[in-house]
């Protein structure tokens, strides 16, 4: 196996990191610490505390052995790793688990572990703005830094749950923290600019563009001169039928298409390697519209055009489950790489989160304690991907099953995904693939995407 010592260097940092975190059994103690005066309430109402199944036993297999012997590289070789949304407030770096430990070890081991960062980092909580409490003091992010995380996307529609303060403060934090960012910014430049990643040993430069598509206007820019995300627009036209009725017709906003387009070709000038990710709501998250696990064909429009322009592979996230994988002129396009941290419900924060929280979003099943009811398994669920990089050729991609705490004190906390778990969701990929020709092999645990036919 080649060693980096850029490696070396993540691990030092999280040894001394460590230093100040504490966990006592299998319960995540490092949380959102409260602010003077803040108030507290009872932990023992949490969701986190609450089961209604009986948590699922771990295989008996060599967790190490199996990583061990995937992290085998060639000279010449870089590593990145992605994962998709991260909602997250507790630690996890210093869970003992094997299927805990070595899944952090596939990112902790990479030269580039990148993640959706869909919380901010900062000591306000009184700037919040809607329902939701997505937020970490700001040394949180040392735990961040921990997990292997060192570059992240930030165009996304929670960035700004905390008013330009809260962002300001955040990408302070991941600066201090040297975790790369792109998609926000202190200006709508900066939100655009493409982060710059290097690799110890290795000439090749990387570069991550982040943009956020909403299935409204709401997060686009006023004031190019104050705190702003990257984003692409929605166009909405009303057509004609041939029968007098009028159809609505909607979908990226050109203009907003031509601008990332714009940005990746500047990028690629000065980077070997260009990333581009994608924060996709193509529509709400509401249950009525089902498990949204399809790409609209509007929506894959700026997928194909960002490889178009000279993006090497574009990783999608936002929908919250998983979606296909499409190689498009020799390139990848992940439509979306599900969840990874999932801790979206914070009732020891908001009392009436419990209950109210996506309450519209959940199953509602008829003589059931809204205390019971339980995300779709969908969104429980996902990949990590593991990319092997090579003379600035992507060589080989491999999907690493994941699997979501839905509840209990671990809620929202990944995990290697179990035998009968990762067979299931590999399958699911290769279903989900399918219709784009994407062939995804099985290789036992894990699997691999075919990159040619």
């Amino acid at each position: 196996m080649q060693t980096h010592a850029h490696s070396d260097v993540k691990h030092v940092m999280s040894a001394l990191v460590l230093g100040f975190l504490l966990v006592a059994g299998d319960r995540p103690l490092l949380a959102q610490e409260p602010a003077p005066g803040e108030p507290t309430f009872d932990q023992s109402r949490s969701v986190y505390n609450r089961r209604i199944k009986p948590a699922e036993k771990p295989d008996d297999v060599d967790w190490e052995a199996r990583v061990g012997a995937l992290l085998v590289e060639q000279p010449g070789d870089v590593v990145v790793t992605a994962v998709g949304d991260m909602i997250f407030n507790r630690q996890i770096s210093t869970l003992p688990e094997p299927h805990h430990r070595q899944l952090l070890r596939l990112m902790q081991e990479a030269d580039i572990a990148h993640g959706n960062l869909e919380f901010s980092l900062n000591d306000h909580p009184e700037l919040q703005r809607p329902f939701y409490n997505f937020r970490a003091p700001i040394d949180f992010v040392w735990e961040l830094a921990a997990t292997g995380i060192n570059l992240v996307s930030m165009a996304n529609n929670h960035a700004l749950d905390f008013g330009p303060e809260g962002l300001r403060d955040c990408l302070k934090a991941l600066d201090r923290a040297n975790i790369g960012h792109a998609g926000a910014g202190v200006t709508l430049a900066a939100a655009r600019a493409p982060e710059t990643q290097r690799v110890q040993s290795q000439k090749t430069r990387f570069a991550l563009l982040s943009y956020m598509r909403y299935w409204t206007a709401r997060y686009r820019c006023d004031d190019p001169l104050q705190p702003c995300l990257a984003t692409i627009d929605p166009a909405e036209i009303l057509v004609a039928g041939p029968d007098g009725t009028v159809a609505t017709v909607e979908g990226p906003l050109a203009a907003d298409i031509a601008a990332m387009e714009d940005d990746i070709v500047l990028a690629k000038r000065h980077h070997g390697v260009v990333i581009v990710s994608l924060h996709n709501h193509d529509r709400s998250h509401h249950r009525a519209y089902g498990v949204q696990d399809t790409t609209p064909p509007n929506d894959e429009i700026m997928y194909r055009r960002a490889i178009d322009a000279g993006a090497d592979m574009v990783i999608g996230s936002g929908p919250h489950v998983l979606r296909g994988i499409e190689i498009y002129k020799g390139k990848p396009i992940f439509y979306s790489l599900g969840d990874f941290i999932y801790q979206y419900r914070t009732p020891d924060k908001i009392p009436v989160d419990l209950v109210h929280q996506r309450d519209g979003e959940i199953a509602r099943p008829t003589n059931v304690s809204v205390w019971d009811r339980r995300d779709a398994r969908e969104t429980f669920e996902g990949v990590m991907l593991r990319l092997t990089i090579n003379a600035e050729k992507l060589t080989r991609a491999e999907l690493i099953p994941v699997t979501i705490d839905d509840e209990g004190p671990l809620y929202g906390v990944p995990r290697l995904a179990s035998e009968r778990r990762g067979r299931e969701i590999v399958e699911l990929m290769q279903r989900l693939s399918a219709p784009y020709g994407t062939r995804i092999v099985g290789k036992g645990w894990y699997a691999q995407v075919a990159l040619k036919d």
